[in-house]
């Protein structure tokens, strides 16, 4: 994610999606394989997770994927509208990885599977939808669908292949064309999971949500508006803080090729894809994603979360920390002064929201978008100078410092200005009274279904521990 801004809008979230509003296409995607990881080289997952599994409940594995997976092809114009059209056309051959995480109780399961597409803007595979929430009763399948997470840039490989050639030597991957047949695929062998040996050990797998994040998410809305019509894998998706750009069906990463750095293609969710759909947001995207935006209807739902950048302070330390334990590098960390809001337990919220929808439930709630000035570029800001509108976390509530969703320094790392010891002391005389307002905040933030109630905890437990207000000298 090494990018200027003239880079985010052209790659990060460069993209387009097709499809048509017909018979689901089984003849693209033959049934796929699933295989066991072998058991060499250095016997360890690249990028599983940093928590605890076993005190959570939790037990992960990885296993391949095999099949021939489609590229698809534009049928006509790629309207702003995103109901497109595509063609399946040359198939290729393809051996990826799936990491599984399920409760280590069956009866723990909640039915819902989230698969989230893994980014490799790094080079490598990096996962964001799998946050504490997660561990909720769902199970999580992060998928390799691309030729970056599987074999890395040119200039510095270290994808998979790269990282460990005896445990991923099996890897063969076509190119990023080919990658959103192998998300289908990897949907339908979840769904079959009545062999022997699956990886959900026969978990009743009663929904499916899609996701990724950035640049996944611009695949993911592609997904939406061209494969899922005629695929019809998901019961809903969740294209996350693209912007509304959605990627390319066509040059992308391949083989000896350099992944595609075009222009952008802005596009709605098509409104006629019939199953739930969710983009959410930060005030980094927002400017972006203004012009594009689209209202709230009964299958479709729209956050932005005020204050929070792409990358988040909490969110760069455990990409610095992942990078450490498995010796890959990038410049994420390097991130200094970035917003201290955080949108990964938002997505938590979003995904619950999610499971219940689809169980019958109600929609997630309706929130306001971010404000803009009438110039309709500025965002609008209050007394403190953080945004107006959007989702609105405790940070913003109850402020100890000014965030911008974009930094001067770092553009994708946003930033967090403090406020100056005697401001704080105006604010919050004593510091009872600043948790009892951070405790009503985070209470609020539960209510308007933004976060967890495990995050209220966390701003509470935060709140208390902090000298607010600073001692005077």
């Amino acid at each position: 994610m090494r990018m200027s801004r003239r880079d985010f809008a052209a790659a990060a979230l460069a993209g387009a999606a097709l499809g048509g509003m017909g018979a689901p296409l089984r003849a693209a995607s033959p049934s796929p394989a699933l295989r066991p990881i072998p058991a060499a080289g250095r016997g360890r997952i690249f990028g599983t997770t940093l928590d605890d599994l076993a005190a959570l409940g939790y037990v992960e594995e990885e296993v391949l994927l095999a099949g021939e997976a489609a590229r698809y092809d534009p049928v006509g114009a790629l309207g702003p509208d995103g109901r497109w059209t595509l063609a399946p056309g040359e198939r290729r051959p393809f051996v990826t990885r799936l990491i599984v995480r399920r409760p280590a109780d069956p009866a723990k399961f909640n039915g819902t599977l989230i698969v989230e597409w893994l980014n490799v803007s790094l080079g490598f595979d990096v996962s964001f939808a799998d946050g504490p929430g997660s561990y909720d009763g769902f199970a999580w399948v992060g998928v390799t669908a691309q030729y970056g997470g599987a074999v890395g840039d040119e200039a510095q490989p270290q994808g998979l292949k790269a990282w460990d050639a005896a445990r991923y030597a099996a890897l063969v991957h076509p190119g990023d064309d080919w990658s959103y047949d192998i998300f289908t695929q990897a949907a339908r062998a979840l769904r079959a999971n009545a062999a022997a040996g699956h990886p959900l050990h026969g978990l009743t797998v009663r929904k499916l949500i899609g996701t990724g994040v950035s640049q996944s998410g611009s695949r993911i809305l592609s997904y939406a508006n061209g494969v899922q019509p005629l695929a019809r894998a998901y019961d809903a998706l969740m294209p996350m803080l693209c912007a509304g750009a959605a990627a390319e069906f066509d040059g992308g990463a391949a083989p000896g090729v350099a992944a595609a750095r075009g222009r952008p293609r802005f596009a709605h969710v098509r409104a006629d894809l019939g199953i739930p759909a969710m983009q959410l947001n930060t005030e980094f995207e927002a400017p972006f994603f203004r012009a594009i935006r689209q209202p709230d209807s009964d299958l479709y739902r729209s956050w932005e979360v005020a204050g929070a950048s792409h990358g988040p302070t909490e969110l760069l330390r455990a990409i610095h920390a992942k990078e450490q334990r498995d010796g890959v590098g990038s410049r994420w960390h390097a991130f200094d002064a970035a917003s201290d809001v955080a949108w990964q337990p938002t997505a938590d919220a979003a995904i619950a929201h999610f499971h219940r929808w689809l169980n019958g439930g109600p929609p997630p709630p309706v929130q306001a978008p971010i404000a803009f000035e009438v110039d309709g570029r500025t965002i609008a800001r209050d007394a403190h100078g953080n945004a107006k509108g959007g989702v609105r976390l405790p940070e913003l509530e109850v402020p100890v410092a000014s965030y911008r969703g974009q930094g001067t320094k770092h553009l994708l790392a946003g930033e967090t200005h403090p406020f100056a010891p005697d401001e704080l002391r105006r604010l919050y005389p004593d510091h009872p009274s600043y948790v009892a307002q951070v405790a009503t905040a985070a209470k609020a933030a539960v209510a308007a279904g933004v976060i967890l109630p495990a995050r209220e905890r966390f701003y509470v437990a935060r709140a208390e521990a902090a000298a607010i207000p600073p001692a005077r000298s």
